[in-house]
């Protein structure tokens, strides 16, 4: 069954078991710090790429920050799909942004280094050369996690953004491979020899305690990690004295729950202590159901990326079983009177080892409907039956 508007009268009345709470947004502590965030972030991956007018961008910006909001989070290859007309300007968006302002202080600017890509050309993106050098044609770097390779990411980022120092700079993904993108078996034949010993993981974190010794960086966090990678880096921190990585951003949602495994014991206060900052919550947009239904505008991210030929982007988010668990989703949605989007975003803000759910938007009304979804508490017989759909569907966006 496909979602469909409910009626006013049937919503309202449906709706009153999922009444908004007052006190939210919450606000979090992220990890073993004392950093608080709402728990609302405002992702920007799609500033200059889809959401192309650096004003819209801004008001979008300004908008987030008039709700309550406070927690932005950025990457140096932003904007998405990666292309390199375009690559570094989510950044710079948000630098020109931040420059018209007072208010600096009490924002939480969260951005990434990038590692190497498995199966594609080990540079950096250009526009780290770029903002340092000052030269439109300087040549890419190498795309790895050194020690100078990082120093420079990070300068290269600050001048972006027109800032001081960041909150959270975080690795991006492993320097190592790792199962990504919707794959789960690690694979020990595509780990390069040495690529998972005691120095890499050592080098990476002495190299974020340099960043925090110089106040470029506040805190520091990881990215696309498996339970391994956690533990490794949790580990290097005690060992050399540096503060440990107070964040995790990984792929999560009603049809990737793997994160609720091994990873969820590993990052628990108890142990680790690593918040969750959840990406693609909602599935690339597939969750709201506006795919199934039609009613997807030619801007809509699987539309756009059409339209510039790469159709394979994010091509977990739309397989057959993701679109059989998201018409369920859907179904229960409309028969407690909410959005389909609301409802996953909802349930996503229920989790226990939530930190942040980042939010994405195209426009003003957008980033209010996603907002506003932090507000509804589910009843315990919907989470039920959220669980009873995922048993039937379980994480179908896995791809191996």
């Amino acid at each position: 069954q496909t979602w469909a508007p409910a009626s006013e009268a049937r919503r309202q009345s449906l709706i009153a078991a999922h009444m908004p709470s007052q006190a939210r947004p919450r606000r979090r502590t992220l990890g073993s710090s004392s950093l608080e965030v709402c728990e609302v972030c405002l992702g920007t991956m799609t500033m200059g790429s889809m959401t192309a007018d650096e004003g819209d961008c801004h008001e979008i910006l300004s908008k987030y920050v008039e709700l309550g909001g406070d927690f932005l989070d950025c990457a140096e290859m932003y904007p998405v799909p990666v292309q390199e007309k375009w690559v570094g300007r989510s950044e710079e968006i948000i630098g020109t942004w931040l420059a018209g302002r007072s208010d600096r202080d009490r924002l939480v600017i969260a951005t990434k280094v990038v590692g190497p890509r498995a199966g594609a050309k080990k540079e950096a993106p250009p526009s780290r050369e770029r903002a340092l050098d000052g030269d439109p044609q300087a040549a890419p770097s190498e795309a790895d996690l050194t020690r100078a390779q990082i120093l420079r990411a990070c300068d290269a980022s600050l001048k972006r953004l027109q800032t001081t120092h960041i909150d959270l700079y975080q690795i991006h993904w492993p320097e190592r491979w790792v199962p990504k993108w919707g794959e789960s078996q690690y694979v020990a034949a595509k780990a390069e020899a040495g690529a998972h010993t005691l120095e890499g993981f050592d080098a990476v974190v002495s190299t974020m305690g340099e960043l925090l010794s110089s106040g470029k960086i506040k805190h520091w966090g990881l990215s696309n990690e498996t339970t391994f990678g956690v533990c490794m880096f949790v580990e290097a921190s005690r060992r050399l004295g540096v503060a440990p990585p107070i964040s995790i951003q990984n792929d999560f949602s009603l049809c990737f729950r793997t994160f609720e495994s091994e990873l969820a014991e590993a990052c628990a206060p108890a142990h680790c202590n690593v918040s969750l900052l959840a990406y693609g919550v909602l599935n690339g947009g597939a969750l709201s159901g506006k795919y199934l239904d039609g009613s997807a505008s030619p801007g809509a991210r699987f539309n756009f990326v059409q339209q510039l030929d790469m159709g394979g982007f994010q091509g977990r988010y739309k397989g057959e079983q993701s679109n059989a668990a998201i018409r369920e989703y859907a179904a229960l949605a409309q028969s407690i009177g909410v959005q389909p989007a609301a409802l996953a975003q909802a349930w996503a803000y229920s989790r226990e080892y939530m930190g942040a759910v980042i939010i994405g938007a195209t426009s003003v009304a957008q980033l209010e409907a996603n907002w506003a979804a932090a507000k509804l508490e589910l009843s315990a017989d919907t989470l039920a039956k959220i669980d009873e759909i995922h048993v039937r569907h379980r994480n179908p966006n896995l791809t191996d």
